[in-house]
Order: C-alpha cells, then structure tokens, then sequence
C-alpha cells in the first residue's frame, strides 16, 4: 500500500497541470472515431478478429504474448516469465506473419527466440491487435499460417491546441511485479504528437500448490521503454507522421533455455506518408519506410555451469524495408494494390570458455555470419458485394533471395550437405472467399487460399546450437524449398439484437514441402553441444496436415448481465517420421512412425466468461472459467509426453471512479492451481515441464486527463 500510495501521489503531482490547462482551454471533450460495421458481412469475418485495447487493460497482462493465449485457437510457448512466443492453429515462428503498425517487420536476435517480434512492442502502446488465422491478407506480406499485426496508438490532430495525458500503474503480488506507464498527447491543425514511456520490474514467480509444495522459478525481468511520434498536416489532404520507439530489456531470466538474456536493444523507426481524397476512383495513396535495429546478448552467467562453462553470445538483426499502396474505389468495387521490399541482415557469434583444471580453451563459432534475405513483394487485394453476397481475393508475387559469408562446407561422399549458401525463389499466394447473407441474422462463408512462406534465417544458415525442440544440434539448409499451405475455411454465424452472436468455424490445412529435420550421422558432422544426441539438418518433408474448429457465443452487449464462451480444438498430423531409438546419449537405430502427432499442438480447451455491470454500468466484476484438456495427441518420434488437463477460475471487477480514473483488480488463478500448459518447454537439464504462475492478485490504476 505503501508502493501504491506514492505512485497515485506521483500521478496527481504530474498529471495536475495538464488538468488544469486542458479544463483552460475548452471545457469540450474530443471522442475518437466510431466505426459501424455490418456484424454479419465483413471482409476476413470467417477467420478475423480485432482486438481492443480495452479488452488488452482488462486482461492485466504484462506481456502480449501472454495475452494471445486467451483468443480462441491462439496459443503460445512459455521459456520464461516474459516473452510468450504466439502460435495459431498449430502454426508457430515464421509461419506467421507478424507486423507492427501495418507493414514494420522485426527480426528477432535469438536463436532460441527469446525476443519473439511480440516482445518488441509493448502492451501500453497498443491500440488494437489484428488476428488474420491462415493467409488470408497478404498486404503486408507473404504468409503461411496467420498474420498478427499490432497497431500501436497514433496521436491525433485538433483544431486549436491542446494537450492531454495518461499514466497507468500496476502491481501484481506472486511476481511482487510492477509497472508504470504514462503518456502525453496533443496538438493543432498543423502539427500533432505523442510521447510516451514505460518500465516494469517483476521478480521470480512460483507455482501453484503442488503436493503442498510452491516452485519458484527464475524469471524475473527488468523492462523499459519509450515512444515518439510527431505528425505534421502538408495540405488538407497530404500528412507526414516520424515514429521511433526504443524497447530495453535486462537481466531476463529463461529456466526453460540454456542462456539468459543480458540485454537487448531494440529501436524502430519509420515514416509515413499519406495523401487521400485523390480523386473519384483513386482514394488513397499511402508510403511506409522503417528499419528496426535489435541488438541482443545472452550468456549463462546466472547458470551453476557457468564456473566450468561460460558462454556469451550477441547478434545483431538489422530490418529495413518500406511499401507503398494505392485504395481504389469505383461503385461497390475496391481494389487495394501495393508494392512492398524488405532486407534482413543478421550477424552473430557465440564464444565458448571451458575451464579445467586451471586451464582454460575458448572457442569462437558463428551462429551467423552476415546472412541477408531479400524479399520484393507485388499485390492485389479486391472486395465487392451484390444482392446478400460479398466476394473478396487477394493475390501475392514476391521474389525472394537469400545469402551469408559462411565459409563452411560440408561435403561426404559427393552429397552436399552445406555449401552452396545463396538460394532464389519465385513464389505465388493467392486466396479468395465468398460470404452469403441467408437473412438478415444468419451468414454461411468459404474461403480457400494457397500461402508460401520461404526458410527464415535460422532454418537456412544456424550452425550447431540447440534450437529445436528435441535434444539436438541444429544445421542450417540453404537448400530449403518454401512451404506451402493449402487451406479451406468454412464459417457459419448467427446473430441476433435480443439473442447474441455465435459463430461455428471448421478449417483445413495441407502443407506441402513442411520444413521438418533429418539425423546426420556422427562420421559426417559431430555436435558442439553437451548432453546432445547428435546433429539434425532442417530439411523439407513430404506434407503435414491440420484441421480443427472454433466456436463462440457473445451475449447482447446492452444487457447488464453479459456471458461469452468460446471453445477451440486443432489436430495435427504429419504422415511418416522416423524416430531415432537411444541409449543414453547414443542413437543406436532408428524405425518409421506413421502418421504420427505434430509436436506443440495445444488441446481442446474452453473458456466461460460471465460478468454484470452495477452502479450505472460503473461497477463490472467478471468470473472466467477456463478449462484445459489433456493432450494425448503427442508426437511419439520426438518423445513429446502428454499434458494432464486443468481447470482454472479467474475473477476481476472493473470500477469507474470518475470520468479521469478507472481501477481493475482481480485475482488470477483462485485456487492457486499448480498447472503447466502443453507448449511451455522443459526446465534445462530435467524433464519437468515450467509451470505457470500460482495465485496471482493484482491491481491497475488508469488515469486519463
């Protein structure tokens, strides 16, 4: 209470003179802009969802990543206490295309993916989150599996000047976390800005009562950041907006990884410019430049091999790129049609000291040595409507090259195993989808898309590190065919004033050329790891398939008393693999497993939410139920074990002090369940799975002048 006092104390010295200004300006508030949308016909509503930043606050998240996992059929590996790595339908990594503020692209400097691209935006500075599931936008780029982008907020003009101001303040108990972060905003007809700033500070948390016992896992994290943007009106119908954000990291602790994270720097800058009302049937014209720069180091010097083995590693990734689009308008027909580039360079090395005996060896290894992919992109997007029907189709063509220094050869038996390090494609996406409007409550929508994703930087060009999710050491294959995904939607709603919405959704992938791994024997190439089995060389597989469904219900939004549930199930199925059969840490044969489970596919689960509002709708306190079943479907050639199920109970109420203030507290995990989720890795050096947090309380503070 202490802690808490001092920061509403620090609020109101700060924020009190922007009150008092705002109120000598004008006493008349600006409301943002209100979009009505048809709930029944909307572009991508088989497969889309946005999500708000209300719903982000309410959530009590510290990490969006985190947050992801409570969005029907979106999961996500937990390594630590930060940075949960987003995976839809099954679909993970790279097979998504995930984009900052429409277009920004970031690649992520660890080979393990500490710094997922969802870790280098911060959860304060989002205004929405868009969720494409499967490839079905390609404005943004080529896709395999489902496309995130994340909006962050943009300041916004005002006739005659003003300024205003948010900050927001948080404190979780388990964690004994806290956050602060504030904003300030403003402007006149000509210029218009935003700056804003964050920080948070979370401990080790520990797990639910297990067998009467709480766990307490390493994974504390120190984190800050800060936002410009400043946007200046040309014309009536030209503006130009400068962006740069710059996000810290220290210290952060992954029981679930074999190094920790030292630092990492990441800035993001960009420019964008607009001219609209061009013309009758040109209405937009829109250019976007950026370049992301992160700078991440990573060592195990918190590890209790660190006396005999240390470790260091730093890599630089370095994404530049830009796109312009033109927004065609004539009758009910609109094209959206662009050109997009972008250049990814990575460089990194990792150095290894082995202390015996008084003696010390080191030993230098790149994990990558300036590899660069380029990828040009050409697109088309096109939405019409006639009588009850909507029709929309995109189509994609990017050239994609790629390269590194790599000096290493790897030659047996004239078979090539790593050699030839430049590779070029020539890839197509396409996709389409009609909606019918049976009446007006009840909608029936197909799509059907073909997505490419080309290899990434680490399938192509990492050289022996432990980056997958068996025990082995990892060599890149510059030889990688792209992966295509083949995939059908089909999506059934009803919605209804007085009744409410549901929606069913059925889906199916075929991926061909899926980008999977084969052993390479020891007389070939030995690992640089210990404790690992062998090396394995990422290489492509005939197919693999996905299929699952979702489904929803939202009550009457008008109502006081509102429910929702939500239900999501994806099954994965890769034909043939083989699985090596070991002893101790000797692979001694190896025997085909057929149609054997993908392995991090997360299980059916549901979620119960009800909530009521009191007090002229200013007093809102919500159960949610969430109910996790076991996950046998497991993968048997890469010994994945199952996960038992679970049943968790949230509660939180949300309160409107006055049109200024709102508080939201609630307690996570009531009954402090000692539960782990289906994708969260193993402890280094154990089989135990990490854990999720224990009994958590927790409370916000949003002030707004």
């Amino acid at each position: 209470m202490k802690i808490l006092k001092k920061y509403l104390f620090f609020l109101n010295v700060v924020l009190f003179p922007f009150y008092l200004h705002s109120q000598d300006i004008k006493d008349t508030v600006k409301l943002k802009s209100i979009e009505i949308k048809d709930s029944l016909i909307k572009k991508y509503s088989y497969i889309a969802s946005d999500i708000s930043k209300t719903q982000i606050q309410n959530s009590n998240t510290h990490d969006i990543g985190e947050f992801l996992r409570t969005v029907p059929n979106v999961s996500g590996l937990r390594k630590g206490g930060i940075a949960v790595d987003p995976v839809i339908r099954g679909f993970r990594y790279s097979e998504l295309n995930v984009v900052l503020d429409n277009g920004i692209k970031i690649e992520n400097g660890c080979p393990n993916r500490m710094d997922p691209v969802s870790s280098h935006v911060e959860a304060d500075d989002i205004e929405k989150i868009e969720i494409i599931k499967g490839p079905y936008t390609l404005r943004y780029g080529s896709s395999l599996g489902g496309v995130l982008n994340f909006v962050t907020i943009k300041p916004q003009k005002y006739d005659e000047f003003e300024i205003h101001a948010n900050a927001m303040y948080g404190f979780e108990t388990n964690w004994n976390g806290q956050k602060e972060h504030i904003s300030v905003f403003g402007g006149y007809k000509k210029i218009y800005f935003l700056f804003s700033g964050g920080y948070k500070n979370y401990g080790n948390y520990e797990s639910g009562n297990l067998d009467d016992l709480d766990t307490t896992y390493n994974s504390s994290f120190e984190k800050y950041n800060y936002m410009g943007k400043v946007g200046f009106i040309l014309t009536p119908n030209q503006n130009i907006l400068f962006s740069y954000s710059n996000i810290r990291s220290n210290d952060v602790l992954y029981p679930a990884l074999p190094m920790d994270e030292v630092s990492d720097n990441t800035q993001i800058g960009s420019i964008d410019y607009s001219l609209k009302n061009i013309g009758n049937i040109i209405k937009t014209f829109d250019i976007k430049i950026y370049r992301s720069d992160v700078n991440h180091i990573m060592d195990n010097s918190k590890r209790s091999n660190y006396s005999t083995k240390q470790m260091i590693a730093e890599v630089d990734a370095i994404n530049t790129g830009g796109r312009a689009e033109l927004n065609l308008q004539l009758n009910k027909h609109k094209i959206i049609a662009g050109l997009d580039f972008e250049d990814i360079a990575k460089d990194g090395e990792r150095i290894m000291t082995m202390q015996m005996m008084g003696t010390s060896s080191t030993k230098k290894t790149n994990l990558w040595n300036d590899a660069l992919i380029q990828n040009s992109g050409l697109y088309a997007e096109y939405t019409t409507s006639f009588s009850s029907y909507e029709i929309n189709a995109s189509i994609r063509c990017d050239y994609n090259k790629a390269t590194s220094k790599d000096t290493l050869k790897l030659v047996k038996d004239a078979i090539e195993y790593f050699d030839d390090v430049s590779s070029q494609s020539l890839n197509l996406s396409a996709n389409a989808g009609i909606t019918k409007k049976i009446n007006d409550h009840l909608s029936i929508s197909l799509a059907l898309c073909r997505g490419v994703r080309t290899p990434n930087m680490l399938e192509r060009y990492i050289k022996l590190l432990a980056v997958g999710y068996d025990n082995y050491d990892y060599l890149g294959n510059p030889r990688l065919k792209p992966e295509i995904n083949y995939e059908a939607d089909l999506t059934l709603k009803y919605s209804k004033e007085n009744l409410g919405a549901v929606y069913l959704n059925g889906f199916y992938s075929y991926v061909t050329d899926y980008i999977s791994s084969v052993r390479i024997p020891p007389s070939i190439i030995t690992s640089q790891t210990q404790g690992v089995l062998g090396v394995k060389q990422f290489a492509n597989t005939d197919h693999v398939t996905f299929e699952g469904f979702e489904l929803g219900y939202t009550s009457p939004e008008q109502f006081r008393l509102n429910t929702s549930i939500v239900a999501a199930y994806t099954y994965g199925v890769i034909p043939e693999d083989i699985k090596y059969i070991t002893s101790g840490t000797q692979v001694i044969g190896e025997t085909t497993v057929i149609n054997d489970a993908l392995p991090e596919i997360p299980p059916f689960e549901t979620t119960l939410g009800i909530s009521y509002k009191f007090v002229k709708r200013n007093i809102t306190p919500k159960i949610s139920i969430r109910i996790v079943a076991d996950q046998r479907h497991t993968s048997v050639a890469l010994y994945e074990s199952y996960t038992p199920g679970f049943a968790l109970l949230n509660f939180s109420v949300k309160c409107k002090i006055n049109k200024f203030a709102d508080i939201n507290a609630g307690i996570n995990n009531i009954f402090d369940r000692a539960y782990y989720e289906h994708l969260n890795r193993k402890i280094v050096g154990s089989t135990g799975k990490l854990y999720e947090p224990g009994r958590v309380f927790f409370i916000n503070l949003y002030v707004n002048i």
